[in-house]
């Protein structure tokens, strides 16, 4: 559903909103949803800046999609061996069976839960808070006490994407996180905006226009790079040789299996009956499922990893710190960058940590600069990979906005 500002009577501070000028959630009817003041108990002198939902009819995530489809095979296979036991009249075929009603019944939990999770929750934006509410769950953030934040547009509408808001603080065995989603919010960016109470840009809501030109209408760039490096690391390689491991096993197997089923006519099994085609059509699922998988992940290992390596930039500003990779975009603030933590991989290049401090923080987010193995680039942290040279945005990080609230911690 496309949601807009909501515009408050400045004498009613938190109070009442008209008809008119409230938004739809969800394709509810205004007269039927109920106050949004009520429903999220704000305080009387809180003030609504946006309300919305997630847009009605968004397409699902990757994994939404994948996982019941993988799921739906696995079923398919069983459901095929369920019936050659039975032909055969030998025992295992009801397990099998349940094997199979199992795996469907998964399949279709999974395909339809994001329509459970998300379709009726409601976001409210005040000048305080950032909330969340679906049925009588509610969850909320200070808009003070946000780390940083995540958008990670839809694949499919360019207008759509999720928010990501990370409170992140401390590192070490404490490390915890507070997180609020918005899922399939229009226009995320701008909503980001309000968040971060400032005005959002005139371009924004729409993915497919560059980073730079959907900052805010009085943001000044000063520094901007990508990664020098081709964007991958020992997880992807890792990735890549277990591809190609299964690649390696599941060929020899196909063609194994191939060589039997053509010799079983000779066993007395003829090739037109329909034992023999029932086998057929499972091995050859299970056979392109196991080479599906090895193609897959030898694709995310080396093809993958190196297209989002050159789809990453780095951008400064005199307000914030930007990492876009792919759809995904990462914000953080200036004040928030107390320091940066730097290693050198093998190749030689660098890679910048930011050190995260919070409002009335006991500790520091250290982005992952102390832990034994780096984080994940898919993770989208604070981190700036493959960098050469790295002289200008030390100097320029080294300027904070803001004092640190860290000398006023215990």
């Amino acid at each position: 559903m496309d949601a807009v500002p909501v515009q408050k009577d400045g004498n009613q501070g938190g109070g009442g909103v008209s008809d008119e000028q409230r938004t739809m959630v969800g394709g509810t009817l205004p007269s039927e949803m109920e106050p949004v003041e009520r429903a999220f108990r704000l305080l009387p002198s809180e003030r609504v800046l946006w309300e919305g939902g997630p847009r009605r009819g968004a397409p699902r995530g990757r994994g939404w999609r994948l996982v019941p489809a993988l799921l739906v095979t696995l079923a398919a296979i069983c459901a095929l061996f369920a019936v050659l036991l039975e032909l055969t009249e030998l025992p295992g075929a009801s397990q099998v069976g349940f094997v199979c009603a199992y795996l469907v019944l998964s399949a279709v939990a999974i395909a339809v839960a994001p329509g459970i999770l998300y379709g009726a929750s409601r976001y409210v934006v005040t000048d305080r808070r950032v909330m969340w509410k679906r049925g009588k769950m509610r969850r909320s953030i200070e808009t003070y006490g946000i780390t940083f934040s995540r958008i990670r547009w839809n694949r499919a509408i360019p207008t759509v994407g999720d928010i990501e808001l990370v409170r992140a603080v401390p590192f070490g065995p404490l490390a915890r996180q507070q997180r609020v989603v918005l899922h399939n919010v229009e226009a995320p960016d701008a909503v980001l905006s309000i968040i971060r109470g400032v005005e959002p840009s005139e371009h924004a809501g729409d993915h497919t226009t560059p980073l730079t030109d959907r900052l805010d209408p009085d943001e000044e760039v000063l520094w901007g790079a990508a990664p020098d490096g081709v964007g991958i690391d020992w997880r992807d390689v890792l990735t890549t040789l277990f591809g190609l491991g299964v690649l390696f096993v599941g060929l020899p197997a196909a063609v194994r299996t191939a060589a039997i089923l053509a010799n079983l006519e000779e066993h007395g099994l003829p090739i037109h009956s329909y034992t023999w085609v029932l086998l057929f059509v499972a091995m050859a699922l299970t056979a392109t499922l196991i080479l599906s998988i090895g193609v897959v992940l030898t694709w995310h290992g080396i093809l993958r990893a190196r297209a989002m390596g050159r789809d990453t930039e780095y951008v400064l500003t005199d307000r914030r710190i930007l990492i876009r990779r792919g759809r995904t975009e990462l914000s953080i603030a200036r004040q928030r960058v107390v320091d940066v933590a730097e290693t050198r991989d093998w190749r030689g290049l660098t890679r910048l940590y930011l050190v995260l401090d919070g409002p009335e923080a006991r500790a520091l987010a250290d982005s992952g600069a102390l832990s034994v193995i780096a984080p994940s680039r898919d993770a989208m942290m604070p981190v700036l990979y493959d960098l050469e040279d790295v002289a200008d945005v030390r100097s320029l990080l080294a300027t904070r906005t803001s004092r640190p609230s860290l000398p006023h911690a215990a």
